[in-house]
Parts: C-alpha cells; sequence; structure tokens
C-alpha cells in the first residue's frame, strides 16, 4: 500500500542497493494518470564516486509523473545508497516534486549531488520543451 511503498529498503552488499516507492515496471503496471518517467544516472558522473573508486557499477534510477514531477519511486546502486535512499523517502513523504530537487543545495563533492544533478536534468529538460510556446508568446508581445 500507499505506506509501506514509501519505506526505504537497503541491502548492504558492495554495491550498496536500495529501493523505496514503485519501480518503473510497477509503476507502468498502475497505469499512472500523468504518465511515468524516468531519470537515470551513472554513478560514473558522480565525482565523489569516481574518487571513491566505486563509479563502474553503479546508478540513481528515479521513476516520477512527467506532468506533475512527483517521485513514485527510486533504485539507488552504489556507494551511500542507504543514504541517499533516506532523502528520496523524505522528499516522497514531503511531497517534493522532483525538478524541485534541482534547487536543494549539496555539499560538492558527495554522492548525494547526483541527486540534485539528476533533478537538474529533469528540470531543464522542461524548460527546453516549453521554449517553442515561450518564442511564440514573445513574437506576440506577451
Amino acid at each position: 500500500g500507499v505506506a509501506t511503498s514509501r519505506v526505504p529498503g537497503c541491502v548492504f552488499t558492495s554495491p550498496e542497493v536500495a529501493k523505496v516507492g514503485l519501480t518503473e515496471s510497477e509503476a507502468r503496471a498502475e497505469g499512472k494518470a500523468g504518465g511515468v518517467a524516468v531519470a537515470y544516472r551513472r554513478m560514473g558522473q558522480v565525482d565523489r564516486a569516481v574518487t571513491m573508486g566505486e563509479a563502474s557499477l553503479g546508478f540513481l534510477k528515479v521513476v516520477y509523473e512527467p506532468r506533475s514531477g512527483a517521485i513514485l519511486g527510486a533504485t539507488v546502486m552504489g556507494p551511500s545508497a542507504g543514504e541517499l535512499i533516506s532523502e528520496i523517502s523524505v522528499a516522497m513523504a514531503g511531497k517534493v516534486k522532483l525538478p524541485a530537487l534541482a534547487s536543494i543545495m549539496h555539499a560538492y563533492p558527495t554522492v548525494s549531488i547526483a541527486l540534485q544533478q539528476l533533478a537538474a536534468e529533469v528540470y531543464y529538460n522542461q524548460l527546453e520543451a516549453s521554449m517553442p510556446l515561450y518564442n511564440a508568446l514573445s513574437r506576440l508581445g506577451l
């Protein structure tokens, strides 16, 4: 149910694997009205994971509704996955939208900055998608 889907879980292997909420396939099976989208970041793109020598296998995957930005779930594999999944769990419980996480500053270099970077990518993609409308309104003087 809703309450248990917000309980994060972590397996303390090497690398760690953690999950909260719905997986991509679970979200698609539920047929979410706002659709289902996935944001993905490899740990090889996260400077802290690279400097720790733990970037080759890891990733952060966030499942969300593209219309609303609501986070439906996430999976993390890599260093500090248990800590990172807790931050996502808090965001879900507080109904923080994925694009809003782009403006929440993270210390650098940390593994958790992967979430801010992933959210920023989603936010900028949304801005880019709205540019044709913005340009049309600008031409009309609005």
